[in-house]
């Protein structure tokens, strides 16, 4: 069985890998790495769905099924349990997903789209602070014979995000808070994270990119004015105000001729 890789160190292929077998002998190399490990959050001490795995305060769900699902229709099934496609805020958050068996068929989409403010917002509104994009990405690519914009996000094995078209298909990863009480029916009440302060940054963003666009407009126009145009500020007046005698009815008196009473 080709269950291990080398690498070729002969001219023509130097450098280039070959899977081989595992009880072959040959040189090896290690790696140590300078990097602390990200640090694992305190255990939360709610419940999870069944089936979910537990992680700090939060339970997750990872479909590795080998029948991939657009982005709606991970984000419907996600949703079916009160739930939303995952939100990631830390390097930690992304090997913990990795690590959760995932790659056998598909990558996965989690909770990240582009939103109306030339941005990308998660679908749990929490606070868009923490980005992995893949190099290259987001990229907006068009895809030949498609009609779909680039506006979901995948994440690749190696925990990287690509951009891509929302009807591809692919795993997916959903999250909940743990949750401490049940209503009524027995269904779990979820708690809900403190409103996300940064949740209009998108609008704030929008705003300035506008007022940025107009101030550039206004300067390109000004500047066609006194350097194309030749226009120099002295040569700008407004125009002279006309006055003219206005006659009050009230005050034409026919008996007076204009002469003096003296």
């Amino acid at each position: 069985m080709r269950a291990a890789v080398s690498m070729h160190d002969s001219p023509f292929f130097h450098g280039t890998w070959n899977d081989t077998r595992c009880d072959q002998a040959k040189p090896y190399i290690c790696k140590i790495s300078s990097e602390s490990p990200p640090p694992t959050p305190r255990p939360g001490d709610g419940q999870c769905l069944p089936f979910w795995v537990p992680y700090g305060r939060y339970c997750y769900y990872v479909y590795d099924g080998k029948e991939g699902f657009s982005w709606p229709d991970s984000q419907h099934y996600c949703q079916s349990h009160r739930t939303e496609l995952v939100s990631i805020h830390e390097r930690a958050d992304v090997e913990f997903i990795r690590n959760m068996n995932y790659t056998k068929y598909h990558h996965i989409w989690i909770g990240l789209t582009r939103d109306n403010n030339f941005g990308w917002a998660w679908t749990d509104k929490t606070a868009v602070g923490f980005l992995n994009w893949a190099p290259g990405e987001p990229n907006a690519a068009f895809h030949p014979g498609q009609v779909a914009e680039e506006n979901c996000v995948e994440m690749y094995h190696d925990g990287r995000w690509n951009d891509n078209n929302c009807m591809q298909k692919r795993g997916f990863a959903c999250r909940h808070r743990q949750y401490y009480v049940t209503d009524d029916g027995g269904n779990p009440v979820f708690p809900t994270d403190p409103p996300n302060p940064g949740g209009n940054g998108g609008v704030i963003a929008g705003a300035i990119i506008g007022a940025i666009v107009f101030l550039a407009l206004i300067a390109g126009l000004l500047f066609y004015v006194f350097s194309v145009r030749g226009y120099k500020l002295s040569s700008l007046s407004l125009p002279a105000r006309q006055t003219s005698r206005v006659d009050v009815p009230a005050f034409n008196n026919p008996n007076f001729a204009g002469e003096s009473d003296t």
